[in-house]
């Protein structure tokens, strides 16, 4: 039906009427859902500036926290080095300490010397996980003989594993040639032993001890706590294959 069927069946001003109340009808529709529409609007809003306030809020607290983080960080490094530092020269000192307690018990001390014969030192260097060098130095201290000295030594390594006691032989560990569990020797003046060896899993060292014995002579031992034998990971030690035996003759 067209307008004008309109217009003329309900009359020119009946039909005027009906047209502006449908028009307001729609104005003020139009206008209840842009003021709904501003509302969400306006909460949405609120609640992204209220989220963004929170988030802002947690930023800055995680920001304090990474900073304390990293202050604490820095003074435990700065703790740690000053403990290695330390802990470094306290194994010098501890080397050193030993070298002169082990030349005072050779002059004060003999019966700790094999006739003649003592250790004079014994290094355990670590060179990676579970491995380890070791280096033995037997001293002659009765320089005034003509003729080598001959004997033989042996270095066992003890510790506890599962509970129980067990002992092995670091020669064989090392790989070095001996017979039956003893290295033999023949020197003026000293003898130098270098190797590598790596340590039986599931073993906790205990001591290494060292047992010489010169030919025609009697036997002693010397026993070295592993805690004081093992030396300093960031110094390794350098083995030179050629030195597995040394002699300086007169």
């Amino acid at each position: 039906m067209s307008f004008a069927a309109l217009r003329q069946r309900f009359g020119r001003l009946r039909f005027t009427l009906i047209v502006l109340a449908a028009a307001v009808l729609c104005v003020w529709v139009g206008y209840e859902v842009g003021n709904a529409r501003l509302g969400f609007l306006h909460a949405e809003r609120e609640r992204l500036t209220e989220r963004t306030q929170r988030l802002q809020r947690m930023n800055e607290q995680l920001e304090y926290q990474t900073n304390i983080l990293r202050v604490e960080r820095d003074v435990d490094r700065v703790a740690i080095e000053n403990l290695q530092a330390q802990l470094r020269q306290s194994h010098d000192d501890t080397a050193a300490i030993r070298r002169e307690l082990a030349f005072f018990q050779r002059v004060m001390a003999p019966e700790l010397d094999a006739d003649g014969v003592s250790i004079d030192s014994l290094t355990i260097t670590p060179a990676s996980d579970g491995v380890f060098h070791f280096r033995l130095i037997l001293l002659q201290l009765e320089r005034t003989q003509e003729n080598l000295v001959t004997g033989g030594f042996r270095i066992t390594l003890r510790g506890s594993r599962d509970g129980e006691s067990s002992e092995y032989d670091v020669l064989e560990l090392a790989g070095v040639e001996h017979d039956n569990g003893e290295r033999s020797f023949a020197m003026n003046y000293f003898n130098r032993l270098d190797g590598t060896f790596r340590l039986p899993d599931d073993l906790s060292p205990e001591s290494i001890s060292v047992e010489i014995r010169v030919r025609g002579g009697r036997q002693v031992s010397q026993q070295f706590p592993w805690g004081e034998l093992v030396g300093d990971p960031e110094v390794p030690l350098q083995l030179n294959q050629d030195d597995d035996q040394l002699g300086v003759g007169r």
